[in-house]
């Protein structure tokens, strides 16, 4: 199992990071359920939300961050 920190982690490997596609956050490109490592030392339960919207008419995952997420920002085309 991973330690926390490893490189193999998103924490600490900025190779495994994106940003938010409303914000420009830098968030984990881990999308779901949390790390056991995270959920009892920092209550995460989700950095990122991958919403699937429309981009020059074809669909595109769009990394969101949960602010954004949870202040009702969604892609273009949004898709429930």
């Amino acid at each position: 199992m991973a330690q926390k920190g490893s490189q193999f982690r998103a924490e600490a490997n900025p190779a495994l990071r994106t940003v938010c596609a409303h914000c420009g956050k830098s968030i984990p490109t881990e999308v779901g359920h949390p790390h056991p490592l995270d959920a009892e030392d920092r209550g995460i339960w989700r950095e990122t939300w991958g919403l699937l919207g429309m981009e020059n008419g074809s669909p595109r995952v769009f990394p969101t961050c949960t602010e954004c997420y949870q202040a009702g920002w969604r892609p273009p085309g949004f898709v429930h």
